[in-house]
């Protein structure tokens, strides 16, 4: 017999704070993508690379000392889980990474808000997952303002980096959705494996002699520190939040990003990229002003 799986009231506020934490910390990607390429000839493959191999000693302590003498079963447990989440996170990560070096950073962000619209529909059709008339709104919006900045892109000839951001979010949302299914998923875990996906899937593309110091330390700060934190804040808010709400926090990382690449570079964000970022952050705003109300997921039936 189908069971409901009902989301604590009291979790909401936890879910939404790691969201907006894990997204202010990855805004510092962008800047740190172009310090690392700067004074290099350093691609996408290479930073993804770099990144997942100074990741992979921080994140799996992090699991280990989470979960001690319990890592191997936890693994063993959830192994085809963990592998393709992981392969989906290494995936979105180098997407997100080589999308930045394509295209200008407010674009690659602003497109990465578009999050709600995959993760709200994905958690609707996976799990059943009734999600508010007003969220839908927000997310209309957004369609609105991704619509505006990819068209300034077609009209400026350079739509590569936003296809390749489009994925990123895409496989973002996926992971979203897993995550919020199997809530009892070890978050330190997912974060490990995801960093050694990560470091897998670019290992045949990278460059290591492209590297100069300044890149090397960019994505060191990168892998060591904020993307491992940024994924744990993430995947955890997930356990307290719909996937849809979290994702709705996309757009903190397009005006923290897009303001430290102009601070840094004086990266100007393109007129229609501007105003289709402003349009996507007035829809987070509206979606996540409504009512607080219990979010209802029916568990698929067991055969």
């Amino acid at each position: 017999m189908a069971s409901a799986l009902r989301m604590p009231r009291n979790g909401r506020p936890l879910g939404l704070t790691l969201a907006f934490t894990g997204m202010f910390l990855v805004s510092t990607d962008s800047l740190l993508v172009r310090v690392a390429e700067q004074d290099s000839n350093v691609d996408g493959w290479t930073i993804a690379f770099m990144v997942g191999l100074f990741s992979v000693p921080v994140t799996w302590s992090l699991a280990v000392r989470s979960l001690g003498r319990d890592t191997l079963r936890q693994i063993v447990r959830w192994r085809l889980t963990l592998l393709v989440t992981g392969l989906l996170g290494g995936i979105g990560t180098t997407s997100f990474l080589t999308a930045v070096t394509l295209t200008s950073a407010a674009n690659v962000v602003a497109i990465i808000a578009s999050g709600p619209i995959f993760a709200a529909a994905l958690a609707h059709l996976a799990l059943q997952e009734r999600t508010s008339a007003r969220t839908w709104r927000a997310i209309c919006l957004v369609v609105v303002g991704i619509m505006v900045i990819v068209g300034g892109s077609i009209a400026a000839g350079g739509i590569a980096g936003d296809l390749v951001a489009l994925l990123a979010i895409f496989v973002f949302a996926v992971n979203l959705v897993i995550w919020r299914r199997h809530p009892e998923l070890p978050r330190t875990l997912v974060v490990a494996v995801t960093a050694t996906c990560t470091m897998a899937v670019t290992a045949g593309f990278a460059d290591t002699s492209l590297l100069d110091r300044q890149a090397f330390f960019a994505t060191l700060a990168m892998g060591g520190f904020f993307g491992p934190v940024a994924r744990l804040c993430m995947s955890t808010a997930t356990r307290h939040a719909p996937p849809a709400e979290v994702s709705l926090f996309t757009p903190v990382e397009t005006v923290a990003a897009t303001l430290w690449v102009w601070l840094w570079f004086e990266e100007v964000p393109p007129t229609p990229t501007f105003l289709g970022g402003t349009i996507v952050v007035a829809a987070v705003f509206y979606g996540l002003t409504g009512p607080v109300r219990e979010m209802d997921v029916e568990t698929p039936r067991q055969t």
